[in-house]
């Protein structure tokens, strides 16, 4: 199933799982669903491939964290894009 917003923006929902968009996805993801500054990098770092567990040991200005806050964040991300599309 693909969702669309507006004239070129497609969101397959394979694509939301895994929160695997192309680069205007991501911008676009990024300006208009208020995301935290957690949920920012939450989403940047699964961008780049890390797994829950991988994050939750990342060392940055929000981690280390549980992998069950990772996990809720990722949640929120998601429930968060899909009320933008």
């Amino acid at each position: 199933m693909v969702l669309q917003k507006g004239k070129n923006m497609q969101v397959n929902l394979k694509d939301l799982k895994n929160l695997d968009f192309n680069k205007q996805e991501y911008e676009y993801f990024i300006e208009n669903c208020n995301f935290t500054d957690r949920q920012k990098e939450i989403l940047n770092l699964r961008r780049r491939g890390l797994s829950i567990i991988e994050i939750s040991m990342y060392e940055g200005n929000y981690f280390p964290v549980s992998t069950r806050t990772v996990d809720r964040e990722i949640r929120k991300i998601k429930n968060k894009i899909l009320k933008l599309i």
